[in-house]
């Protein structure tokens, strides 16, 4: 089985106000994407991201792709990086202005250590019905029943990406609630593609994934979608946007303008994906563009990845992610959220975008 993907898709600012618990409701009193009245800013200002290319970053391809930050008066600059953890230096140092990637150990402990990050914004939950991740677990052991709930699990052979990132914390619920402990089954770390050919050669007897592999694992017949992401741990945060410290001070109207044009970008897929009954082929061309997954067909196999329509930040999964791999020593140091999570740039941007000037 041969698979060719090779990445897992991957004036003064006014104070910061109190940030939110949770997200912001959805569905109905989601806002329809909006078109812009405002005049780009003038001169253009450039913005440089730190692009780890994969579908959870699917607001900012629309935005870019539609011409949304254009609009703005923006230049996007795409820097491109290989993992969500080597955008860290990055932004810390104003190598780049503007980073998307997933809530991780390393992404705490560096806050901690005094850079000066801002997480502005959240991306990625897992929400109901909308988690591309999920616990694939081999064909021939769930047809046969021997693996009926997660108690089933202990003895098995089970493989993750890495248990300090975002994926780390449905590994850790899963042993919670079959009543196991990480002695009790055989741990392997893994890339995705690997995983899907060692589910295949019974290497491996389970696996934490993410689309487009989930569905690879399923049309090769070598694992079952056993439990989503979204069943594991109900709205996580699984990826947030961040800022260089420089970039805000810089060029504070930039930064609620970037945020204006990502949200444009976030509503079109939450509408045109998530929430739409029309044809998606146009926007899986965007995101074939963007991303390592070029395969058309494989996009409407995928369960779409729950991008949050207005930005919302779940704070309370935040700290709860920072305690489990604390309580692991893996976080030397705790991080002081309540300073990183900066929304002023969000909400100014709900403001100028919902007001449709």
């Amino acid at each position: 089985m041969g698979l060719s993907l090779t990445a897992a898709c991957a004036a003064p600012a006014a104070p910061a106000p109190t940030p939110a618990a949770a997200s912001p409701p959805r569905a109905a009193s989601t806002p329809a994407p909006t078109a812009t009245t405002r005049a780009p800013l003038q001169p253009p200002a450039t913005v440089r991201l730190a692009d780890v290319p994969t579908v959870a970053n699917a607001g900012i391809y629309v935005a870019h792709a539609r011409g949304y930050f254009q609009e703005e008066g923006l230049e996007v600059v795409f820097e491109k990086f290989d993992t969500g953890e080597r955008t860290i230096p990055a932004l810390a140092t104003g190598q780049v202005d503007v980073g998307a990637g997933g809530v991780s150990a390393g992404m705490f402990s560096a806050i901690a250590r005094g850079l000066e990050l801002k997480i502005v914004a959240g991306m990625t939950q897992s929400q109901p019905g909308f988690a591309s991740s999920a616990f694939v677990v081999r064909k021939d052991l769930v047809d046969s029943g021997r693996v009926r709930d997660f108690a089933d699990l202990r003895g098995l052979r089970i493989a993750t990406p890495s248990l300090t990132s975002a994926l780390g914390p449905y590994f850790f619920r899963i042993l919670e609630r079959g009543g196991l402990t990480e002695a009790d089954v055989e741990t392997s770390l893994l890339a995705f593609p690997d995983m899907v050919v060692a589910l295949g050669n019974g290497v491996i007897d389970a696996a934490l994934m993410t689309e487009p592999f989930v569905a690879y694992a399923q049309q090769t017949g070598s694992g079952v979608r056993w439990k989503g992401a979204d069943e594991l741990y109900p709205n996580h945060q699984i990826t947030v946007m961040l800022y260089s410290p420089d970039f805000p001070r810089r060029a504070p109207e930039a930064a609620v303008r970037w945020l204006v044009a990502y949200l444009r970008g976030a509503r079109d897929y939450y509408h045109e994906v998530l929430h739409g009954s029309g044809d998606k082929m146009p926007m899986y061309r965007i995101l074939a563009e963007y991303t390592p997954i070029k395969d058309l067909a494989i996009y409407p196999a995928m369960v779409p990845t729950g991008l949050e329509p207005n930005g919302g930040l779940n704070l309370a999964s935040l700290e709860g992610d920072q305690e489990l791999w604390a309580a692991q020593g893996h976080i030397p140091q705790r991080a002081d959220l309540h300073s990183a999570v900066d929304l002023q740039y969000l909400e100014a941007a709900r403001r100028l975008l919902d007001s449709g000037r």
